[in-house]
């Protein structure tokens, strides 16, 4: 058997409602389906929500491994497609802020797992010290940033403090909810423009997701979009950027 190439991803942004779990289960279940062994962790640990889009209720999440109730193969849960999501708890604010000893424990648990092509880390939005910590411990790091002004100054702003806090120089850009292709790589230019003039930091455009209909009737159904609507748009847009994942 081939050696797996196991890479972390972490995918983040500067505010919420921006569509990066959407981005991510869908994401995961594309590379899933191609073969590509791939685990997701839903790391915002208090407010998780991936098994929601999953329509799946976990019996064990994160705090059972934490708190060394369970290993990490007890909590695992499998999803369509062959991923296999880490669940995270929910309502819980004692793991909005992680100690050094907990990291220390999700860090040697990642280790444990089986060979895998990709960990997709699902982040919370903004800049908390759980965030700056599960990037400063991913191979790539995904900016999800939508048209709205505010997700532009915001995705500056997470650039900025990763930069700082992590010493991390490249980034890679996703625009969620672009009219078309010119007005993703004209949100992409905007962001870079203000990083270029401030910032010592490399900004790579690795696609654009187009706002579609089709994600919402499949987002309220607890269902995944690309699975439901494989010729839609937005199928059409995650395919090339998981593309470039695996190329």
């Amino acid at each position: 058997m081939e050696n797996r190439r196991k890479k972390i991803i972490a995918v983040t942004s500067g505010k919420g409602g921006v569509g990066k779990s959407s981005i991510v289960s869908n994401m995961a279940y594309i590379l899933g389906s191609n073969g590509e062994s791939t685990y997701i962790l839903d790391a915002d640990l208090s407010l998780g929500n991936i098994d929601i889009m999953f329509g799946m209720v976990p019996k064990f999440n994160i705090k059972d491994l934490i708190e060394g109730k369970k290993s990490i193969g007890e909590i695992i849960v499998e999803g369509p497609g062959g991923i296999r999501l880490i669940p995270a708890t929910s309502g819980i604010s004692e793991f909005s802020s992680l100690t050094v000893e907990e990291k220390n424990i999700l860090f040697s648990s990642f280790r444990e797992l089986p060979e895998y092509d990709f960990l997709i880390v699902d982040t919370s939005a903004g800049i908390s010290s759980n965030v700056i910590y599960f990037n400063s411990i991913s191979d790539d790091i995904l900016i999800v940033v939508t048209p709205d002004p505010a997700s532009i100054t915001d995705s500056y702003a997470v650039i900025k403090v990763l930069c700082k806090k992590t010493g991390r120089k490249d980034f890679n850009i996703i625009v969620n909810m672009a009219k078309d292709e010119a007005e993703g790589l004209e949100i992409y230019k905007k962001l870079l423009s203000v990083t270029d003039k401030f910032l010592d930091v490399y900004l790579d455009f690795i696609g654009y997701i187009p706002m579609d209909r089709n994600i919402n009737a499949a987002t309220k159904r607890q269902k995944l979009w690309v699975k439901h609507f494989p010729d839609t748009e937005a199928t059409k847009a995650l395919l090339k950027i998981c593309n470039r994942l695996v190329s």
